[in-house]
């Protein structure tokens, strides 16, 4: 799923005039590594992933009904999150890293809703996501860079909010359609 999403970022990115054909998924923190082939890219890195906590409260079970009558109930425990991803220039010229970053920055706030649709004909495994910008402190923003080599470039992140990840399926929950409570003592004082 996360790879999903960070692809549609780059097929997004990938139209754009300047920056046409350059975006790869990759970890930036490899760009000096003569054979990872980030020379002269755009390069999209997954930084964080964050469970969103306003979703962390919805019923973890759901009622089948058929006929207005309770069937069972099935489970369903999707994680929902956020996922914080930098977007750098690795450019040859300072001047090439501005413009390309400049123009991330001009295609995602025209697209800031992306979708992903499913090469099959299955509409169910479609989904759609929002992208922010994400800002930090210098400092943070020293760490990270130190975290991931030390070269700092021209760079942007974003925040790509609430992403659905399920299991492969719903798992059954017995109905519980009777209760004995000739088991149960009450101590009296």
């Amino acid at each position: 799923m996360i790879s999903k999403v960070l692809n549609v970022l780059k097929d997004k990115l990938n139209t754009a005039d300047i920056i046409e054909d350059s975006v790869v998924v990759a970890d930036v923190a490899k760009h000096d590594d003569g054979t990872s082939g980030l020379s002269d890219k755009v390069i999209i890195t997954l930084l964080n992933v964050q469970e969103e906590p306003t979703l962390k409260n919805a019923p973890r079970y759901s009622k089948i009904m058929a006929g207005g009558t309770a069937l069972r109930y099935e489970m369903r425990d999707p994680a929902y999150i956020n996922l914080y991803v930098m977007i750098s220039a690795n450019r040859s010229s300072y001047e090439g890293a501005l413009a390309s970053i400049s123009k991330v920055i001009e295609v995602i706030q025209a697209n800031n809703v992306l979708k992903y649709v499913d090469m099959g004909n299955d509409r169910s495994k479609d989904f759609s996501f929002r992208t922010e910008m994400h800002s930090v402190p210098f400092e943070q923003l020293s760490y990270v860079w130190g975290l991931l080599g030390g070269k700092v470039m021209p760079s942007v992140l974003y925040k790509i909010s609430v992403i659905k990840i399920e299991g492969a399926g719903p798992s059954d929950v017995a109905l519980i359609d009777q209760v004995d409570i000739r088991s149960i003592a009450v101590d009296q004082p």
